[in-house]
């Protein structure tokens, strides 16, 4: 369980200095969730299998698709980057 922690944290630290440079864009609207195809997850770019539950968000003529858990914390940290007015606090 602490392994998995550790990896949680990975993350959030990896969402939230994508976000502050822009390679991973804030998030703010509409998701739809579905059983995963395949394609690679927008936040830690593995394959999100059949056997787990994708989320797809449509933006700027382009969808994003993320593993529920990963979306969760793209999500979380985008509300952190809009209630600092876009300035991001290093973990």
């Amino acid at each position: 369980m602490g392994d998995k922690s550790h990896g949680d944290d990975d993350l959030r630290r990896q969402v939230r200095a994508r976000l502050s440079d822009g390679r991973l864009p804030a998030i703010n609207g509409v998701s739809k969730s579905h059983r995963g195809t395949g394609r690679p997850c927008i936040v830690c770019r593995r394959a999100i299998e059949p056997i787990e539950v994708e989320r797809e968000l449509d933006g700027a003529g382009v969808v994003l698709i993320a593993h529920e858990a990963c979306y969760v914390t793209w999500r979380e940290e985008s509300i952190a980057v809009r209630a600092s007015g876009g300035r991001i606090k290093p973990l």
